[in-house]
């Protein structure tokens, strides 16, 4: 009786792990045929295809290892196999039918089931949205059978097997799946850093899935060079999936174009624009178009200087990276002969802008010396004016400087006496919704203090040298600072999509432009355009361009998306309502101030169309 026992209980272990064994290729099969018909199937090599087809099965495993852990604690509690065997299998049912609609969504949105879907889904406008009539609910119940009667047939075809199973099959299977996973973060993580096309812009199709980068570390171990991690090994070019630009660019002919200097500044908190703290900018600004209510594309400076150069948001930048392909801002000007500088205080190789914004880029400056940001910032702005030399340049220039010091809090004991009481240093650890920001403030303040000081030399060095009549200067911030503004207890950037976190100062001069306050919304997608079409003489229609406007078009920015493909949010204009997806996939919806509004009604039509117009860049 007791060796009876056992034998069952031993072919139930079994039956159960081959049951999530199977279910677990099968449910990878799912997950791969998510490509199906999309145009990064039609990429596709072999290496993106032995990532692909690993790393849909392994994590495919890591779903269906939830029934089989719960079956096996249903059989250790109850002892009773019929009670172990349905959990298992109805939850597997569950699991399956979601991802065949998740399958579905993907098909027809580019992103897998999350809040987005779900309030669109179950709001009062779904049925303009959704469209079911009565032979679609049947097909979907006539699968749903298909699904129940196979997953039932498939614990009675594992019982008869597991008589047959052997210990060393089930090792070998699990072996198999273990290896799988490794194999598949570990070749993304190296896929990340080489750029290989197929594997990055598939890893996206397999549904919650966040596979493994290590540049910095694989850099560090010596397996790839900087070299690798600053230039493109794709040659540019490439198909990237996304149809950018929209249609083959039409360039006026050959004429005068104007230099461009971009000025970033990291971390610029829109209250610390006064005269106090920007006395050189604010003094330039008189001769500028401001745009007072501009919004950065993302609240961290890879997302941010993304969609200032793409005029895209980041949540394609896999697809974008993975082809290798480069700004049209930046072709266009190599293209037209101009001399393209980067003046980065930090170094452009983490976050990979080197690659990501300038790898044809001849004689790329990566990084700049100093031993701190202040040093850094001093470097910069030295070796521009340095570039700048007499002003006869022999052809157009386009330059970058990026300062880096309202970032870094790193000043001279000296220079943070302008603005009291002030922290010598930003205490992370002593921060708590309970602190006081002044000190913190002014140390912020100081540090800008110095920057509107460097930028204000740039300025001079344009005007002595009679440069400012033929060059379109642009200032602005990559994304906003938050010291607890909205008492929330956030500070610093990167962690919500407020306003604070979003809104920047924007200043664009042109000579012959008249200086001019604007108050209707611009948003960082709109530099790359206006530059194109205003600057180098790009004749194409602006939609062709991304999906920004151009600056002086006070037409709606509703709905601007900000952040990435992992979390991302909408937001909307007039009431500055944030729609934020994250990371779990659930949709939270805050107001400006950051409280959470569970009594806002979502408006599915409108928010359909707005994601429904994004995927349009898709070809």
């Amino acid at each position: 009786m007791e060796t009876n026992a056992k034998t069952v209980k031993r072919n139930f272990f079994k039956s159960s792990f081959i049951y999530f064994f199977i279910t677990s290729v099968v449910l990878g099969a799912l997950f791969v045929s998510y490509l199906g018909g999309s145009a990064v199937a039609q990429s596709m090599d072999v290496q993106g295809w032995c990532f692909y087809i690993t790393a849909c099965v392994s994590w495919a495993a890591v779903f269906a290892l939830l029934p089989y852990i719960l079956s096996t604690l249903m059989y250790v509690i109850s002892r009773r196999e019929r009670v172990a065997a349905t959990t298992q299998v109805i939850l597997t049912i569950l699991l399956m039918a979601y991802f065949l609609i998740d399958g579905m969504i993907y098909a027809q949105y580019r992103f897998h089931i999350n809040g987005f879907v779900l309030d669109m889904l179950f709001s009062e406008g779904a049925g303009d949205i959704f469209q079911f009539n009565m032979s679609i609910y049947l097909k979907l119940i006539a699968a749903f059978v298909l699904l129940v009667l196979a997953a039932c047939g498939l614990w009675v075809g594992c019982k008869r097997l597991a008589c047959k199973w052997r210990n060393s099959a089930t090792w070998s299977a699990s072996l198999l799946l273990v290896a799988a996973l490794l194999f598949s973060n570990g070749f993304h993580a190296y896929a990340a850093v080489v750029k290989i096309p197929s594997v990055i812009r598939s890893a996206p199709a397999v549904p919650y899935y966040f596979p493994l980068t290590a540049n910095r570390f694989l850099h560090k171990m010596g397996v790839v060079s900087k070299e690798t991690l600053t230039t493109s090994t794709l040659g540019g070019g490439g198909s990237s999936g996304l149809n950018y630009p929209a249609a083959e660019l039409v360039v006026e002919p050959d004429s005068v174009r104007k230099n461009i200097v971009m000025i970033v500044i990291d971390s610029w908190n829109s209250r610390s624009w006064t005269p106090e703290v920007f006395p050189n900018v604010k003094g330039f600004a008189e001769r500028c178009n401001y745009y007072a209510d501009h919004l950065s594309s993302s609240n961290g400076t890879t997302g941010s200087t993304f969609g200032m150069f793409f005029g895209l948001p980041s949540y394609f930048r896999n697809d974008i990276e993975g082809a290798g392909t480069q700004p049209l801002l930046v072709e266009q000007m190599l293209a037209q002969g101009y001399d393209v500088k980067a003046f980065s205080s930090a170094t452009l190789v983490y976050p990979p802008f080197a690659r990501m914004l300038f790898a044809n880029v001849p004689d790329l400056r990566i990084e700049s010396k100093g031993k701190t940001v202040y040093e850094r910032d001093c470097e910069i702005t030295d070796e521009f004016i340095s570039f700048i030399g007499d002003g006869n340049k022999e052809r157009p220039f386009y330059s970058l400087l990026f300062y880096d010091l309202a970032h870094g809090y790193e000043l001279p004991a000296e220079k943070t006496k302008h603005f009291q009481p002030s922290w010598k240093f930003a205490d992370y650890l002593g921060l708590n919704n309970d602190t006081d920001p002044t000190p913190f403030w002014n140390l912020y303040r100081n540090c800008l203090f110095q920057v509107d000081s460097l930028v204000g030399r740039v300025l001079d060095c344009l005007e002595e040298k009679q440069l400012l009549e033929n060059t379109i200067v642009l200032i602005t911030g990559d994304h906003g600072q938050e010291f607890n503004e909205n008492k929330k207890n956030f500070w610093g950037h990167n962690s919500n999509y407020s306003p604070v976190q979003l809104r920047v100062p924007l200043l664009y001069y042109d000579a012959a432009q008249a200086p001019a306050v604007h108050r209707y919304r611009t948003t960082h997608y709109d530099v790359a355009p206006t530059l194109l079409k205003n600057v180098l003489g790009v004749k194409n229609d602006v939609s062709d361009l991304g999906v920004g406007h151009l600056l002086t078009d006070s037409c709606s920015r509703d709905w601007h998306i900000v952040g990435d493909n992992a979390n991302y949010a909408f937001i909307r204009s007039g009431n500055n309502m944030i729609l934020e997806k994250k990371y779990s996939g659930y949709i939270d919806v805050y107001d400006s101030l950051m409280n959470i509004r569970d009594d806002y009604e979502i408006p599915a039509v409108e928010l359909n169309k707005a994601i429904m117009e994004l995927n349009k860049i898709y070809k």
